[in-house]
């Protein structure tokens, strides 16, 4: 039964949830431990004991490759490049339209293999280059201008977006890009994160509802994004103050000035803590006069888009590479 596995579903929440998922989870979660009641060190001397069910490496697969990109400070970062099969692409052999993906994992967990399913299933359908970065990238897309020719891809069609805290990076991300007048196709933003929050001490303390209604939501509830809150927040003054520094719409993208940046596809999940945040900032999109496709995906939780056998997951990645092919004329 259920109740007897490690991580069930609390039974107060059961009602709001759609079966299709219910059946996922207790197939494939409810049998894993929780992240949030281990150590961080015990999960990166463990990855694959405490890897998502989803978490794939298709490195092995036809054009599939990683590339080695320098940021500005000089580390070296891998990019995975997913590029569309040529016979069967509507750019033949390219150069390609590119999205760029930032993977989740609350800007502590996650890797290349988190959103792996999600880039090749883009990649497929749409028929684009998909390349997924890992968080050293943010705020960085330039490396598409300066490699371009290298991955075989077109600068002057690029659209970006990720789930969770790579959708939260996403929306930095389009704000920069407008600032330094980098025209992006899309911004495809999947449950994101708009709002810093490592002050809080109770849902309560949220001033969106999602937060007290979703507490004890399966696969990010309170417990799990006070464990991620943990791990990301200042440690020391000196942390804090070089935080404090930057622009408010680093670490709250939701009060940026949104006038003039590109045209999002944000998608949200009922039954997830952050909901709200991602409906407040398709809200301030629309007031700044940007074109917003919305979808509210109901009965499932903060990552369902992963679980790809349950009919919401399918649905969100029709309208996700419905919104691609528009962006790309593809």
């Amino acid at each position: 039964m259920a109740s007897n596995l490690p991580s069930p579903i609390d039974p107060s929440f059961l009602p709001k949830l759609d079966p299709d998922f219910i059946e996922y989870y207790n197939a494939y979660l409810a049998i894993k431990t929780s992240a949030h009641t281990v150590s961080i060190e015990d999960m990166r001397a463990f990855p694959q004991k405490y890897a998502a069910p989803w978490a794939r490496n298709f490195t092995f697969e036809p054009f599939v490759k990683d590339i080695k990109i320098k940021s500005d400070d000089g580390h070296v970062f891998t990019a995975r490049c997913y590029h569309p099969d040529p016979r069967t692409s509507p750019f033949g052999e390219g150069p390609y339209p590119v999205h760029i993906n930032f993977h989740g994992g609350g800007f502590v967990l996650g890797g290349l293999e988190g959103d792996a399913e999600i880039c090749m299933l883009v990649r497929d359908r749409v028929g684009i280059l998909v390349v997924d970065v890992d968080y050293r990238m943010a705020p960085e897309h330039a490396f598409v201008h300066e490699h371009g020719q290298e991955i075989n891809a077109r600068p002057d069609s690029i659209s970006i977006g990720g789930i969770s805290a790579g959708g939260h990076i996403s929306a930095v991300m389009q704000q920069l890009a407008r600032d330094a007048s980098l025209n992006l196709r899309l911004a495809a933003l999947s449950v994101p994160a708009t709002t810093w929050r490592v002050d809080m001490t109770k849902p309560s303390d949220s001033p969106y509802q999602s937060f007290q209604e979703n507490e004890l939501a399966p696969c990010l509830n309170w417990k799990r994004m006070q464990f991620f809150g943990s791990l990301s927040a200042p440690k020391n003054d000196a942390q804090k103050a070089e935080l404090e520094s930057r622009p408010r719409f680093i670490t709250t993208p939701v009060e940026g000035d949104l006038r003039g940046v590109c045209d999002t596809f944000m998608a949200t999940a009922e039954c997830d803590p952050v909901r709200d945040e991602g409906v407040h900032y398709a809200q301030r999109l629309m007031e700044a006069g940007v074109k917003v496709t919305y979808r509210q995906y109901t009965g499932v939780p903060h990552p369902f888009m992963h679980m790809a056998i349950i009919k919401k997951a399918q649905l969100y990645m029709d309208d996700l590479c419905a919104e691609l092919r528009r962006a790309h004329n593809a």
